[in-house]
């Protein structure tokens, strides 16, 4: 989870913001120019919302795993 935070983060920071100059760098490595060069704030949205998916996706499963945690000590308590 943790892991895909942070690459989550290095590669939106690639993409968009701060270090986009680095992107433009790597786009020769990886491919494109100036006709592409359109799409590249897309791929950083995609990025984002990826990582906001997995982040609220972990935060739901630890909810559901606290709620089962309190019916398990509930039905104990009986």
């Amino acid at each position: 989870m943790k892991k895909a935070i942070i690459m989550m983060i290095v590669v939106f920071a690639l993409v968009v913001w701060p270090f986009s100059g680095v992107w433009q760098l790597l786009s020769g490595i990886i491919g494109g120019g100036v006709r592409e060069s359109f799409i590249y704030p897309i791929y950083g949205g995609i990025i984002l919302l990826s990582g906001i998916i997995v982040v609220c996706t972990e935060l739901i499963l630890e909810e559901i795993k606290s709620l089962k945690d309190d019916i398990k000590d509930k039905n104990e308590g009986c």
